[in-house]
């Protein structure tokens, strides 16, 4: 393993087990006999908490510095051109930015255990205010072998644009535009959500309809089969009367037959 793979393992680890994990690497280079190696491997320095959790997020998450890289360019640029309304817009921007960053770096540190200071989340705010100043910083982060933020040069804040001249007729116009564009962009949203609703209404409204339809279908067979059925029934009430009057005509000749019988076994 050489020397760069080495200080990129190392700088990985926890503040708390980077010094015997470098300990060891010296030793095995000495023992290879590296010497120089072993020296360079000895010099390398233990991280500060706030320079190993900025290693951490150069490996998880790259892509949010080349977005901060990206912004800083942009962000030098207009105040190249001293483009105020530009540095205005992305200035509000870089605040944005360098929140959430502060924010996922917390999110880092509390995934492997470790609670971050508000002094220690300070200092990586500075960094990130650097690297929007200088493309250098932000090349020193993504390496991920930061062992102190102190290691970069911090310049000092951005200024905000100058004021420009007030041309009160030009505000004025320029707030209503913005009235305006405000007034279209809520009527749009109020227009969006009244066409999602009218769609979640049309959709439940075809549900209804077909659940209606399915329930008048049940109506119109169980009317069906209640007609049936009540056809059944006179049928039915019908064959009993008939039954009835067979039943009581052979009732009363049965009676007739054992009176007769009776009779006849009586006789002398």
């Amino acid at each position: 393993m050489d020397l760069k793979s080495i200080a990129h393992h190392l700088y990985a680890l926890r503040p708390g087990e980077f010094m015997a994990a470098r300990t060891e690497y010296a030793r095995a280079a000495k023992e290879a006999g590296d010497k120089e190696a072993a020296e360079k491997i000895a010099k390398l320095r233990k991280p500060s908490q706030a320079a190993w959790v900025l290693n951490l997020l150069a490996r998880r998450a790259p892509a949010e510095l080349k977005r901060l890289a990206n912004l800083g360019a942009a962000l030098r640029d207009a105040h190249g051109r001293f483009d105020g309304e530009t540095i205005r817009e992305l200035s509000q921007q870089r605040r944005q930015v360098v929140r959430a960053m502060v924010t996922q770096v917390r999110s880092i540190a509390n995934d492997e255990g470790q609670k971050l200071s508000d002094t220690v989340l300070r200092d990586v705010e500075s960094v990130f205010t650097a690297a929007l100043a200088d493309p250098a910083v932000t090349e020193t982060l993504m390496t991920g072998t930061l062992a102190a933020t102190a290691d970069l040069a911090t310049p000092e804040g951005w200024p905000d644009a100058s004021p420009p001249v007030v041309d009160e007729v030009a505000l004025r116009r320029e707030q209503r535009a913005e009235r305006r564009r405000q007034d279209l962009g809520r009527a749009r949203a109020e227009a969006q959500h009244a066409a999602e609703v009218r769609e979640r209404a049309q959709n439940a409204l075809a549900h209804a309809e077909q659940k209606a339809e399915r329930a008048a279908t049940q109506v119109r067979d169980l009317e069906a089969d209640l007609e049936r059925a009540r056809t059944a029934e006179k049928e039915a009430n019908s064959e009993v009367r008939e039954t009835r009057t067979v039943f009581r005509t052979a009732e009363k000749a049965a009676e007739r037959a054992r009176r007769a019988l009776e009779t006849l076994e009586n006789s002398p």
